[in-house]
Formats: C-alpha cells, structure tokens, sequence
C-alpha cells in the first residue's frame, strides 16, 4: 500500500495554499464619494431601515422619489428617476439640495439589481428638471428666461433664439462605467401639459459619455458646434444618432442624441445654445426618418415642453464587478442665460464634511477607508458676442470621509478559511492513517 510522506503532504498543502491566493486577490470597490446628508432636501433609495429626518425623503424600492426645490428666483424638479430598476439587493441612492448654495449632488453605490427591462443598458436618469413641464405631467418648473412650452421655430428664429444654457459641475465615475451626462430635450406636435410623446421628438446633449458611439442608431453623420468652457471657445464634433421609430408599445418618437466624439468635458463650466443642435435636428430628420418627417418646416412646429439633467448609466456587464451601479456628480451651478445682459458676479465657498458607511450582512467584512481633502479656487470668465463679460468666482472646500464594505474581498476570505479548515482535517486524518498502517 501507497504511504503518503509528510514531504508530499508539505507539496499538497503548499498547492492548495497557491490556488486559493487568486481567491483573496481580486478588485476592491470604487470608494465613492457621497452627499451631504445634512443638506436642506435629501432623498434616498435605499434597502437599509433608515429613521428619516425632517429633510429627508426616502424610497425603499425603485423609481425613486422626487421633490421641487427653490433657489432664489428659480426652482427645480430633483429627481433620482430609476425607471429601468425592479429592484435593489443593496446598497443605497442619494440626492440632495443644499439651499444655501443650490449645489445638487448624486451618489450611487448599489448591487444586485434586477432590470425591468434586462436588454437595456440604461438603469435610470436620476437628475433635475431644468425648465418646462413634461408632457401629461402637472408640474411645470418655471424660468422667466425660457418659458417653456416654446416651438422650434421660436427658439431658432425667433426672440429666444440667442438663449445659452450653462453649467458648473464635476464627476466622478470608475473607467470602466457606461454612463452619460446629458441634456434631454422632449418635443411634442402640441404644447404640454396635454401633449402625447407620440409622433414626437426626444433631443439629447451629451457633454460627457464614457461610451461615445452606440452602433444602433449612429449615422455617421459628424458636425462641429461651439461650446464654452470654462470661458474658451471649443468646435466640439458631435456625433449624431438617430432612432426613427423609438419608444414602446404603439407610443413612438423619433430620438436624435449629439454624442461627443472625444467624450466631452468631465468637469467645468460649459455653456451652449441650443439654436445650432436644434438647427441640425430640422435638416436631419426629413433625411433619415422621411417617412414620418415630410419636410424641415414641419420639425420646425414641434413644440419645446422640457429640459431635463441628469445621467444615465448602469449596465450588468460592468467589468469588474457586474451588477454594480457606481457614480457621483456635483452641479454647482445650473442657469439659462441672456447674452448682453449684465450678470452679477458670484463667489461660493462650500464646505463640507461627510461620513457615510454602505454595509452588507456578510461573513468578515474588510473595510477601507478614504480620506481627500481637496481645495480649489477657479475664475471662469465666459465673453459673449456681445460686450458683457460673464464672471463667475468659484471657490471650493470639500474634505469627503466615506467607508464602504468590500463585498467580493469579504467573500474571499470567508472561502479562504474554509479551504484552510479542509486542509487541516486532511492533514490530521493522513497522519492518524499513517500511524495505524
């Protein structure tokens, strides 16, 4: 009979000990900035039982909620706006205002999710209503500067046809994340609240995209538009896409996206009118959909109902760890504008000190921690074709605390132990086996 030599029994426990090493090794998760849970309006989704304050909204399950907010003389409709999302295994969603700047900020870390429709790639839009009302809803969030429902025609030839839309905000996102940062524009055949999508329009304005092409609706169609940022004038090239018949069930419209060819602006202050993406869209249309847009006159009579923000993002195929939604952004500032009216300048000094924990029950969780302290000061300077010249001072404190749980490492070493338990029992058995033999 075979016996087994302690030296062999060395090779086996060293072999088992190689093999589990990869097991322990593995991604960690993103450490993801979060918001300020202190802030004037938080809303939540979230699976962990929460005692919600006075400012806070919370959601225990998919869309999200949503709220109007006011600063100073304009409002907004926030609103995190998961319509793709069944259901959450964990983790959480946050939005918040704070009133006393009007920063907006969006952080998500959540797993395990179930899609009500899996073949799409998008999750969610969480983000704010900038102006107008959307179509069969009865919101409607006012700005003197851009009353909304407008037509096209209006916007591109006629008294508000010079108006700029402009943002301040920065994003974190891990590389590998498919997302876009995005204006979306709905266009009805009659003014909202009463109008249908159907037979309509969807415009979307990417100024970020960590997935700059989708196959499905490019057109090869490229075209340079100006943009501003952070006070220079750029020639961005947009790709255009299009969907002729998009939408659902027997609700369709056609869906055009401008989609930056080399991804767009992460951070900044970047301005852009709307007159040149509306212009392409009434040539585009009677060229590639002629079956439903007999003529550019006819895009031009569509109505303008809103002008929403946010991000779209989420995919179960994220590379290092599927299932996982991970994203954050802070908007800083968001204003519809006039060239040639004088603008006050403005400095902001925001400071804030967050700690916030994500937790799941498993077995020896590993935590990490991170700490950034961050301070930076900026003078954006944007010059209209006019004489006035729009300053905006922005200066920033932000010392972010946050501590996650790893998931997957937790996991890992969990198995690891188990592997070192079998181990030792085999161990022990051999020699208790060697001494009877």
């Amino acid at each position: 009979m075979y016996r087994l030599k302690y030296s062999h029994l060395s090779i086996l426990v060293g072999l088992v000990l190689i093999l589990s090493i990869p097991l322990t090794l593995g991604y960690s998760m993103p450490t993801v900035p979060q918001c300020p849970l202190n802030s004037s309006v938080v809303l939540m989704i979230t699976t962990q039982p929460l005692l919600p304050s006075g400012n806070m909204i919370v959601s225990y399950g998919p869309p999200g909620p949503w709220t109007v907010v006011k600063y100073g003389d304009l409002e907004y409709l926030l609103q995190i706006n998961m319509w793709n999302l069944a259901s959450i295994g964990y983790g959480n969603e946050t939005l918040t205002f704070n009133n006393a700047t009007g920063e907006i900020c969006f952080s998500s870390m959540i797993g395990n999710v179930t899609l009500i429709s899996p073949s799409g790639g998008v999750w969610g839009y969480p983000g704010i209503y900038l102006v107008g009302v959307f179509p069969g809803g009865q919101v409607n969030i006012r700005n003197p500067l851009l009353p909304l429902p407008l037509t096209v025609n209006d916007l591109v030839n006629g008294s508000y046809s010079n108006r700029l839309i402009a943002l301040n905000y920065s994003m974190w996102i891990p590389d590998d994340e498919p997302m876009d940062w995005s204006y979306d524009i709905w266009l009805t055949t009659s003014p909202a609240p009463s109008a249908s999508l159907n037979h309509g329009a969807e415009l979307m304005i990417w100024l970020y995209t960590t997935t700059p092409v989708f196959s499905w609706a490019d057109t090869g169609i490229k075209v340079n538009i100006p943009v501003t940022v952070n006070g220079s004038l750029i020639n961005e090239t947009f790709d255009i896409h299009v969907d002729c018949y998009h939408g659902y069930d027997s609700t369709y419209w056609t869906y055009i996206a401008f989609v930056p060819l080399n991804g767009g602006f992460k951070n900044g202050y970047v301005s852009i009118s709307l007159k040149p993406f509306l212009q392409y869209m009434v040539k585009v249309f009677p060229e590639i959909c002629p079956s439903l847009w007999s003529s550019q006159g006819e895009v031009s009579k569509l109505w303008m109902d809103v002008i929403t923000l946010g991000s779209e993002y989420g995919n179960n195929q994220w590379v290092n760890y599927p299932g996982w939604g991970v994203i954050a952004w802070r908007l800083y500032e968001a204003s519809v504008l006039i060239p040639g009216l004088t603008q006050a300048t403005s400095t902001t000094t925001t400071t804030t000190t967050v700690t916030a924990t994500v937790t799941t029950t498993v077995t020896s969780p590993t935590l990490v921690t991170s700490t950034s302290l961050v301070t930076e000061t900026s003078t954006l300077i944007e010059t209209t074709s006019s004489t006035t010249t729009l300053v905006t001072t922005l200066t920033k404190l932000t010392t972010v605390t946050s501590t996650v749980t790893i998931i997957r490492q937790a996991i890992n070493e969990a198995v690891v132990w188990v592997v070192l338990v079998i181990v030792i029992v085999v161990a022990v058995a051999l020699v208790a086996v060697r001494r009877i033999l």
